[in-house]
């Protein structure tokens, strides 16, 4: 049988910055293994802070399973944790009352090479948990700043699709105006032969008086020749009787 050296450990951040690491004894179990651990607490969201901790260990570049409860990286070459292969794993989880809730960060070491110093391991351990505490700050930023270029890519869709919104009606307003000016100058274009109509109507009505004025001369005559024809024709009569 290998020798196992297990190691646990935590990373404590807050949502400002970092405070100073405290580290308490506990154990752990992984399977059947039962060892003693190291555990420290993270002030951040338990969410958070495992999608952290999986992306910190897909940056290593090294085959990642689930056992037990853990996330693990098993009989790999881990060089931040020793220069031979190790078995690795990580566990984040949330405990305590509802009001004071705290994410625990478990990491546990176990080497199976005797030539190895176990405190080497421990110590190797502890500055990846305190290295994390800073990744998960770093990975916290970069999601919240990938989440505002999402939403600034978003915005400024909207934004160019307002100003093309906004474009398109300068250009219809802008047209419509031109229709109305043209419309204004029909309209005195229209004005203009209205008056000139007018006028015309003035001259012909005034043309009608004066030739009604002809006109009723006109029929005084029709009038008066009528009746002398009319004064002749008897008299034409009469002289015609008195020739028989």
């Amino acid at each position: 049988m290998f020798k196992k050296v297990l190691i646990l450990s935590a990373a404590m951040v807050l949502a400002f910055g970092l405070k100073a690491q405290t580290i308490m004894e506990t154990t752990c179990k992984v399977g059947d293994f039962i060892a003693p651990a190291l555990v420290m607490s993270i002030e951040k969201d338990v969410k958070l802070t495992q999608d952290a901790m999986r992306q910190r260990l897909k940056d290593t570049k090294l085959k990642v399973k689930n056992v037990d409860g853990y996330v693990a990286i098993l009989d790999q070459k881990f060089e931040q944790i020793a220069p031979t292969p190790v078995n690795f794993y990580t566990k984040v989880e949330e405990m305590g009352q509802r009001k004071d809730r705290t994410t625990m960060v478990t990491v546990c070491a176990m080497t199976n090479d005797l030539t190895i110093d176990q405190q080497t391991v421990q110590a190797n351990v502890r500055l990846f948990l305190q290295d994390f505490a800073g990744y998960v700050v770093r990975y916290e930023a970069q999601q919240n700043m990938e989440a505002q270029q999402d939403n600034l890519k978003k915005a400024q869709k909207a934004s160019d699709a307002a100003v093309s919104a906004l474009s398109s009606l300068e250009k219809d307003i802008a047209s419509d105006q031109q229709k109305i000016a043209d419309k204004q100058k029909d309209i005195e274009k229209y004005k203009a032969k209205i008056a000139e109509c007018e006028q015309d109507i003035k001259n012909l009505q005034a043309g009608i008086e004066k030739k009604q004025g002809k006109k009723d001369d006109a029929q005084k005559k029709v009038d008066a020749t009528g009746q002398t024809v009319r004064e002749t024709e008897g008299e034409v009569e009469r002289y015609r009787q008195q020739a028989q």
